[in-house]
């Protein structure tokens, strides 16, 4: 994020902040006056560096954030599937089979010894 413009009004409004302060002491009818509206630009101005601020530490935290799931998505990709699931599939199917021809041809059997 462009964060120049922010900091450029913070610094601009607290210049003329310090400007209508420092009138203050030339001008001693509306010194009252000045000395709000310079109040009026400092505070704005130094909440505005303050939010500047908070957006750099969440924006460094949002990239650390991101640089450990980048992490954690390169260690999972080296995580390798177990060889040999296939042939453990193959084996049940086959057994399934075997066991499937045996329980059908029984009765053929026992039929026979009758």
């Amino acid at each position: 994020m462009n964060l120049v413009k922010p900091i450029t009004i913070a610094i601009i409004l607290i210049i003329i902040g310090v400007v209508f302060f420092i009138l203050m002491f030339f001008n001693p009818i509306s010194d009252i006056a000045l000395a709000l509206a310079g109040l009026a630009f400092i505070l704005p101005g130094f909440i505005l560096l303050g939010q500047v601020r908070n957006i750099k530490r969440d924006e460094e935290k949002f990239e650390r954030i991101m640089s450990k799931l980048y992490e954690i998505q390169q260690e999972l990709e080296k995580v390798e599937q177990p060889s040999g699931t296939g042939v453990a599939i193959a084996d049940v199917i086959s057994s399934g089979l075997k066991y499937y021809a045996e329980h059908m041809s029984k009765p053929k059997k026992e039929e026979e010894n009758d």
